[in-house]
């Protein structure tokens, strides 16, 4: 029988292990990045792992959170008390699970079992599995009676063919507006330039302020520079800064990105918009400069999360479907998916007149969102 352990902290797991059950589309789920989000005056971090002799099978994440920190729970999930598993920042949650599809469902099994027992002593009634990839839905959905809805969609930019011309291909026509932006940028006077986070926290995190307070989501200033801190302690040798700066070296904007296996995630962006010369800089340092060196280091795709689908769509992303899937206690073994199909398609055909595109009519097809 599978061997079900909780630990507190990640740093008690070994990273070698956790990190061989996580394809590149988790990073977010990665050893490195849990160690930076272990964030007790937030949340309660904890972790499951599955193992049979001596070899872990399985792992997740789980949070528990003090109500005045807890995220706004989705619908599917309201008048529950919920434990949240999977990570709790980057809107992308997969199971952990072995390469080998006769063991996986057993694995996952143990992992359901091991969350519902710590979600008891937590006074949890449902496990929440949040921002979840539709194929994970569909294993767990096979496994337990599952309550689901779509909760938003993410953007990917999969530029297979490796290089930039690659990618030029998959713009279209949009190519030609696109190239004007990175002309428009390189007759600007500015550069992109790249550096580790840890020797330009100081600079970025002012630019990161401006930026959330332009688009209305500002933060503390001291937050901001805390956690640019901590990620660069757990996280710099993953970490590239997209450096855009003025004739005098001066740094006008910039882009912190993780490099993951063959994905290279955008994470947050920062300008000094009083010294932005309406040089498209946002999108050279996001997309462009990225994308170069993507192709020196053989990734083939960029990560660009929830928001903004549509200039996304524009420059070459593909739109993919998340769900959040509640497990109500107790668990109820047997396949099961119960979700509101009319609000899944409302809120699938919004997103597809927000993006203009990008968006696979098989893998947004949600009749087809049954168990395996």
């Amino acid at each position: 029988m599978p061997d079900v352990k909780h630990f507190e902290s990640i740093d008690d797991i070994d990273r070698d292990a956790w990190d061989a059950l996580a394809p590149g589309s988790c990073f977010y789920q990665g050893h490195a990045w849990l160690r930076g989000q272990e964030r007790p005056d937030f949340a309660t971090p904890g972790y499951l792992t599955v193992e049979a002799d001596g070899e872990l099978l399985a792992g997740t994440p789980y949070y528990d959170f003090p109500a005045e920190n807890a995220p706004p729970l989705p619908d599917v999930a309201e008048g529950r008390t919920v434990l949240r598993l999977g990570t709790r920042t980057g809107y992308h949650n997969e199971f952990l699970l072995p390469k080998d599809p006769g063991t996986a469902p057993e694995a996952l099994d143990a992992l359901v079992a091991g969350a519902a027992e710590r979600a008891a002593a937590l006074d949890c009634d449902a496990l929440l599995f949040d921002f979840l990839t539709t194929n994970s839905l569909r294993l767990l959905a096979s496994r337990f009676e599952v309550r689901a809805q779509l909760r938003a969609a993410e953007a990917v930019v999969h530029n297979d063919g490796g290089t930039f011309e690659s990618y030029r291909h998959l713009l279209g026509r949009n190519v030609r507006k696109r190239e004007y932006e990175i002309r428009r940028f390189a007759g600007s006077g500015l550069r992109v330039e790249t550096a580790p986070l840890s020797a330009c926290v100081d600079e970025f995190a002012p630019l990161v302020g401006q930026t959330m307070d332009r688009y209305g989501a500002s933060l503390d200033p001291a937050e901001i520079h805390t956690f640019l801190t901590v990620q660069a302690r757990c996280l710099d040798d993953l970490s590239t800064v997209f450096r855009c700066v003025d004739e005098e070296g001066r740094l006008v904007g910039a882009n912190l990105s993780f490099d993951w296996r063959d994905t290279c995630y955008a994470r947050v962006a920062g300008f000094d918009y009083a010294r932005t010369r309406n040089a498209y800089e946002y999108f050279n340092a996001v997309y462009y400069e990225p994308l170069h060196h993507m192709e020196r280091h053989g990734m083939t795709a960029l990560h660009l999360g929830p928001s903004a689908l549509k200039a996304k769509v524009h420059r070459g992303a593909s739109l993919h479907p998340l769900w959040a899937a509640v497990v109500p206690l107790p668990a109820a073994a047997g396949a099961g998916l119960r979700r509101d199909a009319v609000a899944d398609q409302a809120l699938a055909d919004a997103v597809r007149e927000e993006a203009g595109g990008g968006m696979s009519d098989e893998e947004w097809d949600l009749s087809r969102v049954t168990p395996l």
